[in-house]
């Protein structure tokens, strides 16, 4: 992709953030947030231009994650927006909004449980990013699990025969392998979503923490060099959640059926910042819905949304995660 004006975008930025060779294109990254990235060397060393989608997310929201990283930088890991001359962190040109960050070295362990030392250095990593925005708390009911039993409801509903339909439709204009898989999803959620609504319904009622979260914690974010996090990127999920949602989300991709591991991370995060009781307690529910949701998004996102992703095989992969976590037990009891 071509930046329209893209000399008049970077102009507004100081002279050692301008670029001293051909910016390069990254595409997606390997991101589903549909934005676009460029990296470019500049006297301040390597930084990545990223444009954000249209549609996307607003300038408030934009704003808002851009206040909160500001607040976390000094963590070392986190790669706060940079200003330009006038101070602005967030552009907007050729409408769509953009923004320049410091590229952060290290490479992500996306398959898991990681090594032990690297498990632990993730966990209190969020841990320590969490600590750090505890100060914009509230108590409340987690915005997240009410999408979540909303989402469980519409397959009760309807969805389920919706998406059955369009992965039929497809026939043999999909991969034989990706269908049926589908299909087997379809089958195991049949059984799933009837006894997840109504844990997700009152775990969606409770009063807990809430605070500044990741809201998509996945492993592939968290980059290392050695045993050391040194980035934690893509905040264009960020808001307002509980910190289950993230421990969740991390825990469900890289727990690989290891209690000890589990047990692991969470010391690695508590130790940093302590967990109530109320946050605890949504973990599990959390993980649950994801079980069965990360099969809903990638089935509809392919076959009713009819959406390309940079991976070929990312919606395979998708649903085969899915399936995997549905696994023999089809659902871990919630409470």
């Amino acid at each position: 992709m071509k930046i329209r004006g893209f000399d008049v975008l970077l102009a507004r930025y100081p002279r050692s953030l301008q670029p001293l060779d051909q910016p390069e294109a990254l595409g997606g990254a390997g991101g589903l947030s549909g934005a676009q990235l460029w990296r470019y060397r500049c006297e301040a060393g390597l930084l990545v231009l990223r444009a954000w989608p249209r549609p996307g997310p607003g300038r408030a929201q934009l704003e808002r994650i851009h206040h909160w990283l500001s607040m976390a930088v000094d963590l070392g890991f986190i790669p706060a927006p940079l200003p330009d001359r006038a101070g602005r962190t967030l552009q907007e040109h050729d409408g769509r909004f953009w923004e320049l960050a410091p590229w952060l070295p290290g490479s992500a362990e996306p398959s898991g449980p990681p090594p032990s030392a690297r498990l632990r250095a993730a966990f209190a990593a969020m841990a320590a990013f969490h600590q750090r925005l505890a100060g914009e708390g509230r108590e409340g009911v987690s915005p997240g699990l009410g999408k979540r039993y909303d989402a469980v409801r519409y397959l009760l509903e309807g969805g389920l025969e919706t998406l059955e339909q369009a992965i039929r439709r497809a026939g043999g204009r999909d991969q034989a392998d990706r269908r049926s898989a589908a299909l087997r999803w379809l089958g195991l959620a049949r059984r799933v979503a009837p006894r997840l609504a109504d844990p997700l319904r009152l775990a969606a009622s409770r009063t807990v923490p809430l605070q500044p979260c990741l809201r998509d914690a996945r492993p592939d974010h968290f980059l290392f060099e050695d045993d050391q996090v040194r980035g934690l990127v893509d905040f264009g999920a960020m808001d307002v959640d509980c910190v289950a949602g993230d421990l969740a989300r991390l825990l469900g991709d890289w727990r690989a059926g290891n209690p000890a591991a589990r047990a692991e991370a969470l010391a690695a995060y508590e130790a940093v910042r302590p967990l109530h009781a109320g946050e605890s307690a949504l973990i599990a529910v959390f993980e649950a819905a994801a079980d069965l949701l990360i099969g809903e998004h990638w089935i509809r996102w392919h076959y009713v949304e009819d959406r390309r992703f940079d991976d070929p095989q990312a919606v395979s992969q998708g649903i085969a995660r899915s399936l995997a976590r549905l696994g023999p037990l089809s659902f871990r009891v919630c409470s």
